[in-house]
C-alpha cells in the first residue's frame, strides 16, 4: 500500500506539470499570435501610396488599348490641387511619352510649384516591349499619332477640363523625335498643340526622312505658329546633333514657328531632370516659392 500511494502522489505531482507546461505553451503561441497580427496591422496603418506626398491628385494608372497599332499602352494622370475646386475652369494639359521613366518626376515638377497644368503620361506599351523603338521613330511615328490623335486623346479629354488652346506635348530621346515629328504632322489649319518639348531628341536617327516630313509640311502652308523647346546633353549626348537639326530648322526660315534651346552639361540621362524646371519656367512663367 505504501508504494502504490507513492506511486498516485508522483502520478498526480507529474500531471501537475503536464499541465503547467501545456497551459504555457499554449499561452505563448496565443500572445505570439497577437503580437504578429499587431504588427501586420501597424505596418497596413502606415503603409502610402507613392501620390500621398503630392499636394495635387495622382489620379491613378489606366490602360488604353489601340485598334490602330494592336498595342495595349498603360498611362498615368495628375491632376492640379484647384482641379477640383474650380469646377468651371479649364486647364493646360501636357501630354508626355516615356512615363514609365519620368512620370514620377515630371509630376514633382509641376505639383511643387503648384502650377494649374494637368499631366497625362503614356507608357511605351507592355513592359519591355520596346515599342518606342517603332512609334517613337520615323516611319512608325505614323500610326502612333493616329492612335494618340483618333483614340487616346478623345477618351482623355472626354473625361477632363482642357483648355483645348493650351496643349504641349513632351518627350525624350527617341519620343523627342515623336515631339519633333508631331509639330509637322499637326493640322496646318487648326493644330491641336501650342508646345512641343523635345529633351536631347536623337535626331541622329532617320535625318533624311525628318527633313522630308518638314518639306511636306511646308508644301501645305509656309508658317507654323508653335514653340518648340529643345534641350541638349553635353558633352555625352546628343548636343551636337541638335545643332544641327537647328541649323535645318533655320535653313527652312519657317514663319512663326519660336524655337528655343539650351544646352546642359549631364549625361543623355540626366536631362531631363536637370532642364526641365527651365522649360516650364518658359511655357507657364516662373514661380515665387
Amino acid at each position: 500500500m505504501l508504494n502504490l500511494k507513492i506511486m498516485d502522489t508522483k502520478i498526480v505531482r507529474n500531471t501537475k506539470i503536464v499541465l503547467i507546461l501545456i497551459i504555457s505553451i499554449m499561452f505563448t503561441f496565443n500572445f505570439a499570435g497577437k503580437y504578429k497580427a499587431g504588427i501586420t496591422e501597424s505596418v497596413k496603418t502606415k503603409s502610402y501610396q507613392w501620390g500621398d506626398q503630392l499636394t495635387g491628385n495622382y489620379v491613378g494608372k489606366s490602360e488604353i488599348e489601340s485598334e490602330i497599332t494592336g498595342i495595349t499602352y498603360p498611362y498615368h494622370i495628375y491632376l492640379p490641387a484647384s482641379y477640383e475646386q474650380n469646377a468651371d475652369k479649364k486647364y493646360a494639359i501636357i501630354y508626355s511619352l516615356d512615363a514609365q521613366w519620368s512620370f514620377r518626376a515630371f509630376a514633382k515638377f509641376i505639383d511643387r510649384d503648384n502650377r494649374d497644368v494637368i499631366l497625362v503620361a503614356i507608357e511605351e506599351g507592355p513592359n519591355n516591349s520596346k515599342r518606342r523603338e517603332i512609334d517613337y521613330r520615323m516611319p512608325g511615328v505614323n500610326d502612333y499619332f493616329d492612335f494618340f490623335r483618333q483614340e487616346f486623346m478623345p477618351v482623355i479629354e472626354s473625361k477632363l477640363r482642357i483648355d483645348s488652346n493650351q496643349r504641349t506635348f513632351q518627350g525624350t530621346s527617341y519620343s523627342g523625335i515623336a515631339s519633333t515629328a508631331l509639330l509637322f504632322m499637326d493640322d496646318d489649319k487648326d493644330p491641336l498643340f501650342k508646345n512641343f518639348i523635345a529633351n536631347d531628341a536623337s535626331y541622329w536617327d532617320e535625318p533624311d526622312l525628318m527633313s522630308d516630313l518638314i518639306s511636306q509640311r511646308l508644301q501645305k502652308d509656309g508658317s507654323i505658329k508653335s514653340n518648340l523647346y529643345l534641350t541638349s546633353a553635353y558633352p555625352r549626348g546628343n548636343y551636337r546633333f541638335v545643332l544641327d537639326f537647328i541649323d535645318t530648322l533655320e535653313s527652312y526660315d519657317i514663319e512663326g514657328l519660336n524655337v528655343h534651346h539650351k544646352k546642359y552639361t549631364v549625361s543623355h540621362n540626366r536631362v531631363f531632370d536637370k532642364s526641365m524646371q527651365d522649360t516650364l519656367d518658359l511655357i507657364y512663367g516662373e514661380v515665387d516659392i
